[in-house]
């Protein structure tokens, strides 16, 4: 019979139990206080002293002029993507990516930057193939993979046998990654979807999936 737990046990879990819910939401709010802050200093302040002090509130604290410059923001990036949307728009959304990615030093930054806020903006125009498992970094250790292509006959011969382009992506952001050439029979594939694999890629194996098999259970009441 298991004993019943003590009280250190059960105000240890109680302690763990409310750090796994109150923490994420203290980040949560600590992160949107301090994108309103900077929001507040940069549009917020100039924009405050353009409008009439009866909108000012008395302690300074200036939420009218923050709000507002928030809409304007907003604004501005609905008429950017609506100027992109565009065919000009898209040639000189190109041309200027182009010019940026040239840069020494702001390519480093621009690019990896684009890339994960294009994964969570639009995460369908990355498009991957069946979840596999290959033997990366080395062969005693797996990695998550998806196959991106396969039936290259350039690479299948210089080989010689039928060979697979597999991507394997890197937590905690997966639009970043290696891309793997590898024998077809070498890898191994995964039941699991691609959403399923990017979050247990995303959070470094903390989220796995979880899945009632119904017709097991049912087989076996019957």
């Amino acid at each position: 019979m298991k004993k019943p737990p003590t009280r250190f046990q059960l105000l240890r879990r109680y302690l763990l139990t409310g750090i796994a819910f109150v923490a994420p939401l203290a980040l949560t709010i600590f992160i949107f206080g301090y994108l309103f802050q900077l929001l507040h200093n940069w549009i917020g302040r100039p924009i405050s002293k353009l409008l009439p002090e009866t909108l000012i509130v008395p302690d300074g604290s200036g939420w009218v002029a923050s709000l507002i410059g928030l809409l304007l923001l907003i604004g501005c990036i609905l008429v950017v993507g609506a100027i992109v949307s565009t065919v000009l728009g898209r040639r000189l959304a190109a041309f200027s990516e182009r010019i940026l990615l040239q840069l020494p030093l702001i390519r480093t930054v621009y690019g990896p930057a684009k890339q994960i806020v294009e994964f969570f903006v639009n995460p369908g125009a990355i498009q991957f193939g069946a979840v596999v498992l290959v033997r990366y970094p080395h062969p005693n250790s797996y990695a998550i993979g998806f196959i991106t292509g396969k039936e290259v006959e350039e690479l299948d011969n210089a080989v010689g046998k039928r060979t697979v382009n597999v991507f394997v992506p890197f937590t905690p952001t997966p639009v970043t990654g290696i891309m793997l050439v590898l024998p077809e029979d070498e890898v191994i594939p995964v039941d699991l979807t691609v959403e399923e694999a990017l979050k247990m890629v995303v959070s470094g194996g903390v989220v796995t999936p979880t899945k009632v098999l119904a017709e097991t259970s049912g087989g076996e009441k019957n």
